[in-house]
C-alpha cells in the first residue's frame, strides 16, 4: 500500500493504492468522502508518489471518513 496523488478526469485527489494482478484499488479522499475505485494498471501514469507514512495516512483517512462519510468498501480497505 502506498500514498499517491491521483489525477483523474474529475480532478486531483489523494489516494491510498493497493496493487493487484490486473487492477489497482484506489481509496480516494475528496469532497464526496472516501470511496474505493478500481482502475486498470495503465492508470499508474497519472499517479505521483507522496513521501508520507502509511500509518499516519490511514489515520487521516479514517478521520476524514468520520467527518465526510465513508463507504463499506472503504472501511474494509482501511482495515486490510
Amino acid at each position: 500500500m502506498e500514498v499517491v496523488r491521483y489525477r483523474s478526469n474529475t480532478g486531483v485527489s489523494t489516494a491510498l493504492v493497493e496493487e493487484g494482478r490486473k487492477w489497482l484499488s484506489l481509496l480516494t479522499m475528496d469532497s464526496g468522502g472516501l470511496t474505493v475505485k478500481r482502475v486498470p494498471k495503465s492508470e499508474r501514469r497519472y499517479m505521483t508518489d507522496i513521501d508520507y507514512k502509511i500509518g499516519l495516512a490511514k489515520r487521516k483517512f479514517r478521520s476524514a471518513g468520520r467527518k465526510f462519510g465513508i463507504t463499506k468498501a472503504a472501511r474494509k480497505f482501511l482495515k486490510g
